[in-house]
C-alpha cells in the first residue's frame, strides 16, 4: 500500500474545501494517508466537520515541531547524536547559517525521517513545500514530490515579484515530478516562474468538488416568482468584487426586478460593503450573512435561483484562477453570472450554463441577470445544462483519479 503525504500549511480551513475532499478520496483509493502541516487548527476552522469526522482525517496530522529540548545540555548533546546519525545528509544542506546547522538542522533531519517511508508527498499549495525540497534535495526523502499551485503561490505584479518567486519555489520546481494547476490561466502564471525545460511537467487538473453531497433536491424553475433570489459566496476581500455585484443589483432592481441578494462570506470589507449597501438604499435587498459551513452552503444554495461570480482583477492584478464554489453552486442548479476574468471562464459554459460580461461593468452585468431573469424556459434549460456540466467537468471523485495517475 502505498502511503501519500499531503502537505499544507495548516489543516483544517475553511476556504479549503478541495484539501478535505482530495485527501477522502485518496483514503477511499486505499492509499495510507498522512497530514504535515505547520499548523494544526481546530476542527472549528473547517466547514466540513462532518466530513472531517466521518473519514477520521485528525489521526493522522503531524505538526512541523521539531522537539528541540529547551535545556542547554540536553538540547547539545541530541543534537550531536543527530548529527553523527544523519551525518550524510547534515553535509549536504545548503544555504544555513552556522548557528542553525549545530542549533535547528540536526532536529529538522530527524523529524523529516520520519517520512523516509512515503510514497508521494503531495504539496497543496507550493508555498508549504520550501523545507521539504531541502529534504528531498539532499536525498533523506525518497517519495516522488507532487506540487499543486494555487493562485495565491503564483500572484505576481512585477518583474522583480517574478524574480521573487522564481528563486523561492526554484528547489521545489527542481524536484517536483508533476507541477499540477486548476485552469489554463494559471498555468500561464505558472509557465512564467518555471524554467522552459520543465514545461512539459505541468498539468492542468481542475479542484473537484463531492457531487454525493452537492445534489439538489429540488428542480430549479421560476414560474411565479415574486422575488428572484441571487447569492454569492467568498471572503470579503477586493478580487472577490462584491462592490461590482451590490451596485448591479441596485440596476436590477431599478429595471422592475424584485430580488434579495445574500452574500456569504466574512472579511476586512465586511464595513465597506454594509456602508455601500446603506448608501444605495439596498437595505431591505442585500444582506452580509457572515460565514457558514457547507451544509448551510447548500442549504442556501437549495433556496436561492442565480449564483453570481464577481471576483475581477484586483490593483495587484490577483485573480481568481479557478472558484471551487461557481461548480458547487451549478452543481445545485443555479445558474451563474460572472465577470471575464482570471480563471472564471473555464468553469462554465457562456450562455448555456450561465453569462460572462467584461470586468466590472456593472450594467453589462445587471442585464445579464436580468437575462437570466426574465425568461423562466431559458432558467430552466441553464440550470439543467449546469447540473450536467458540473458531473461531467468537475466530480472529485473522477479529477482525483487523474491526481492518483500522477501518483504512480
Amino acid at each position: 500500500m502505498k502511503t501519500v503525504c499531503f502537505v499544507v500549511s495548516s489543516f483544517p480551513r475553511v476556504s479549503e474545501t478541495f484539501v478535505t475532499n482530495h485527501v477522502i478520496q485518496a483514503k477511499l483509493q486505499g492509499y495510507s494517508v498522512l497530514l504535515l502541516v505547520k499548523k494544526k487548527l481546530p476542527i472549528t476552522e473547517s466547514s466540513q466537520k462532518e466530513l472531517i469526522v466521518k473519514h477520521d482525517l485528525l489521526k493522522d496530522i503531524y505538526t512541523t515541531d521539531y522537539k528541540i529540548p529547551s535545556a542547554r545540555l540536553k538540547r547539545r548533546l541530541l543534537a550531536l547524536v543527530y548529527i553523527i546519525k544523519y551525518l550524510k545528509y547534515w553535509f549536504q544542506v545548503k544555504d544555513v547559517s552556522f548557528r542553525k546547522r549545530f542549533s535547528s538542522l540536526p532536529f529538522q533531519l530527524a523529524f523529516y525521517n520520519l517520512f523516509k517511508d512515503v510514497s508521494v508527498f503531495h504539496v497543496q499549495f507550493a508555498t508549504a513545500g520550501k523545507e521539504l525540497a531541502k529534504m528531498k534535495a539532499i536525498g533523506l526523502l525518497k517519495g516522488d514530490v507532487i506540487t499543486t499551485f494555487h493562485g495565491y503561490d503564483a500572484h505576481f505584479n512585477s518583474d522583480a515579484a517574478l524574480e521573487v518567486l522564481k528563486k523561492r519555489y526554484q528547489l521545489l520546481l527542481e524536484h517536483s515530478k508533476y507541477v499540477t494547476v486548476n485552469t489554463p490561466y494559471l498555468a500561464k502564471q505558472v509557465n512564467a516562474i518555471m524554467p522552459a525545460s520543465s514545461l512539459a511537467r505541468v498539468v492542468v487538473i481542475p479542484m473537484g468538488i463531492d457531487l454525493d453531497f452537492f445534489k439538489p433536491k429540488y428542480r430549479k424553475d421560476l414560474v411565479g416568482k415574486t422575488t428572484f433570489k441571487l447569492i454569492s459566496v467568498g471572503r470579503l476581500i477586493d478580487f472577490k468584487g462584491f462592490t461590482y455585484a451590490i451596485k448591479s443589483v441596485r440596476k436590477v432592481i431599478d429595471m422592475g426586478f424584485p430580488v434579495r441578494y445574500t452574500i456569504v462570506g466574512a472579511g476586512v470589507l465586511n464595513d465597506a460593503l454594509q456602508d455601500l449597501i446603506v448608501r444605495l438604499k439596498l437595505e431591505a435587498h442585500v444582506f452580509l450573512v457572515g460565514a457558514k459551513n457547507q451544509k448551510e452552503i447548500k442549504d442556501l444554495f437549495e433556496a436561492h435561483d442565480v449564483f453570481l461570480m464577481s471576483s475581477v482583477t484586483d490593483s495587484t492584478n490577483r485573480a481568481e484562477t479557478q472558484g471551487v464554489v461557481t461548480a458547487e453552486a451549478q452543481a445545485m442548479g443555479l445558474p451563474v453570472v460572472a465577470f471575464n476574468s482570471g480563471g472564471v471562464p473555464y468553469t462554465i459554459l457562456e450562455g448555456k450554463t450561465g453569462f460572462l460580461v467584461a470586468e466590472k461593468d456593472v450594467t453589462a452585468y445587471a442585464e445579464a441577470i436580468v437575462k437570466l431573469l426574465e425568461s423562466p424556459d431559458d432558467y430552466s434549460a441553464m440550470s439543467s445544462a449546469a447540473k450536467a456540466f458540473v458531473l461531467q467537468n468537475f466530480s472529485s471523485t473522477t479529477l482525483a483519479t487523474q491526481f492518483f495517475e500522477l501518483y504512480g
